[in-house]
């Protein structure tokens, strides 16, 4: 069920307008000036906001500007109403990014359609981005997940085959399936991730053996970096199947690797690439050469000793030199 959240101080407005868009199958929240709309936001991070400008203690302008600032609810669509017909307001809104505008008074059933089209939209882009997303992640050997509250919110083929599953099959299956008291320390390693998850910059690598479909374990390694996925802390990484133990297995709070001097030019190229644009799209961007931005991508694959730009991609995302919304 989609979520809605509607700030608006007139509450006899407020409470009608959410009464019929419940009525129409929605979860809906409402909140009274800007300021509660922002605690409401980070709360329930809805699925679209409609939002009213002229309010006290925070106008609908200073709350959309408050939580466009804020990376885990700053692509929410919303949709600014007002009874100020003024061009100047509707551009105001519109330039600040606002995904529409409606007239005060208005017709609920004109609401409700400029809330199915917005969604509509919005869900759209969203499945663009996981196309494009699961397009860079599928690696043929390395393994990639998200995980978060003890589950596996994604994973690539190759992750389910390293444990022996089919990618459907793994669908199924919570991190917690993949430890055995027997062959590690479970309840460590499940507070470590837990401890991990509330730093904001955390990291996470260490060595374990895992149970296998057979029943049989497999000798892994797995790195995570803690980052904000769809609204909430999580751990974004890769798993690798070890030949054998060589090492004793170990909990690190931060990235191992040295780190690598990039240049600034260099950062901008790397964020371009990771948001899947292409040498001509990165140098339109960046009004550079096609030839200038291949050596730049040259480079950033010397320096990181990644073979492509998938594993650029994942380097990027391990060493939270980019996240994932």
């Amino acid at each position: 069920m989609k979520k809605i959240l509607i700030i608006e101080d007139d509450a006899v407005l407020r409470e009608n307008t959410a009464e019929f868009i419940a009525g129409e199958n929605f979860e809906v929240f409402v909140a009274e000036d800007g300021l509660v709309g922002i605690q409401q936001t980070l709360k329930h991070f809805p699925d679209l906001i409609l939002c009213d400008i002229s309010m006290p203690n925070m106008n609908g302008f200073d709350f959309y500007k408050t939580i466009k600032q804020i990376k885990s609810t700053s692509t929410i669509p919303l949709v600014f109403f007002s009874a100020r017909t003024e061009n100047e307001d509707i551009r105001a809104g519109m330039q600040l990014g606002a995904d529409d505008y409606i007239i005060k008074p208005f017709d609920f059933y004109e609401l409700l359609k400029v809330i199915k089209t917005r969604l509509a939209k919005y869900e759209t882009i969203e499945q663009f981005n996981d196309e494009k997303f699961h397009a860079l992640t599928d690696h043929p050997k390395l393994g990639f997940y998200i995980y978060q509250n003890g589950k596996l919110l994604f994973h690539n083929e190759a992750l389910a085959t390293i444990f022996g599953y089919s990618y459907d099959d793994f669908q199924s299956i919570n991190f917690v399936d993949l430890l055995d008291d027997k062959y590690c320390n479970k309840t460590k390693i499940l507070n470590d991730f837990d401890r991990c998850l509330k730093d904001s910059k955390g990291a996470i690598s260490f060595q374990f053996e895992a149970v296998h479909k057979t029943l049989n374990t497999v000798f892994v390694e797995l790195y995570g970096s803690v980052i904000i996925y769809k609204g909430h802390p999580s751990l974004v990484g890769n798993i690798i199947p070890l030949a054998d133990k060589k090492t004793v297995p170990k909990i690190v709070t931060r990235p191992e690797e040295i780190p690598i001097a990039f240049t600034n030019r260099e950062l901008e190229v790397l964020k371009l690439i990771c948001k899947g644009k292409s040498t001509l799209e990165t140098s339109e961007v960046l009004f550079l050469g096609q030839r200038t931005i291949e050596t730049y991508r040259a480079n950033l694959l010397e320096k990181t000793d990644c073979k492509n730009i998938a594993e650029l991609i994942m380097y990027a995302i391990r060493n939270t030199l980019i996240t994932i919304d």
